[in-house]
């Protein structure tokens, strides 16, 4: 079985993306899932079928989130549960930190959840999982703090925010920006059951260097010509590594409705 996972930043236009998601263009690749037959599922449906004998959908599809942005409220969710559809959100909390030390603005000036937002997306059966408090370049961090001193602390205080304001305790962790590290992996393992990755392309930055994308997860073969890694890298299996999941952006390589088609029609042929 291939597992499609897709992340991105909500309906907000995110730095360094030539794609604007907007809300009309998100609803319109989640109905082509719909059309698909896709069903989606969480990180606790895909342990259970990692670990402990748990069946799947027989189309199991994978919405991933990452940063607290009002967005996922008020346009993701609508247009997810249009389809029975819920969705994963990794929070680097130091965003809504930042937010109401300054003063909430008004809804039309907010960029980011409430925590009581991020509550009902929980409510809603959205899974809530850890991406830091600052999000720093994880493959530069390890070459300033090798210890891991410092992501250590970074990672127990995104957790204790989670857990003072939502009452949950996060089991997974979205790994930063396309940074990596051999000692941020080791703190992960410590912490959480899952670690996943971000794929906008087929470069990576692993331990102070540049690397392939493909070479860190270990899957064989060339980069495609859409300037992402091989396709069989793009999708969970049995016999990836739990702490180097994948997921695809939907802004970048299959961000063209005819490109996500494909990729959800890839997973089927497997």
């Amino acid at each position: 079985m291939r597992i499609p996972i897709t992340m991105s930043h909500g309906t907000d236009q995110f730095p360094g993306h030539s794609n604007r998601l907007t809300l009309e263009h998100f609803a319109r690749l989640v109905a082509i899932a719909h059309e698909l037959g896709f069903q989606s599922i969480s990180y606790d449906d895909l342990a259970a079928w990692l670990w402990h004998g748990g069946a799947l959908p027989e189309r199991p599809i994978m919405f991933d989130f990452d940063h607290p942005m009002k967005s996922m409220r008020h346009e993701v969710l609508p247009a997810l549960e249009r389809h029975g559809y819920t969705a994963n959100l990794f929070l680097n909390t130091g965003m809504l930190d930042d937010m109401y030390r300054a003063g909430v603005p008004d809804f039309a000036e907010r960029r980011y959840l409430l925590w009581e937002e991020a509550g009902e997306l929980a409510a809603a059966g959205w899974q809530i999982g850890a991406h830091t408090v600052t999000h720093p370049n994880l493959s530069e961090l390890s070459l300033e703090d090798p210890s891991g001193e410092k992501l250590r602390a970074e990672l127990a205080q995104c957790d204790a925010m989670i857990e003072r304001h939502l009452g949950i305790t996060p089991q997974d962790f979205a790994f930063t920006g396309t940074s990596w590290s051999s000692a941020a992996e080791r703190e992960v393992k410590a912490r959480y059951r899952f670690g996943r990755l971000w794929i906008v392309g087929a470069e990576y930055q692993v331990d102070g260097k540049k690397t392939r994308y493909a070479d860190l997860v270990g899957v064989p073969g060339e980069d495609e010509a859409d300037g992402g890694p091989p396709h069989a890298a793009r999708y969970i299996t049995r016999d990836s590594d739990p702490y180097r999941l994948p997921s695809l952006e939907i802004n970048a390589l299959v961000f063209e409705p005819a490109a996500f088609r494909s990729y959800l029609e890839g997973a089927l042929r497997a």
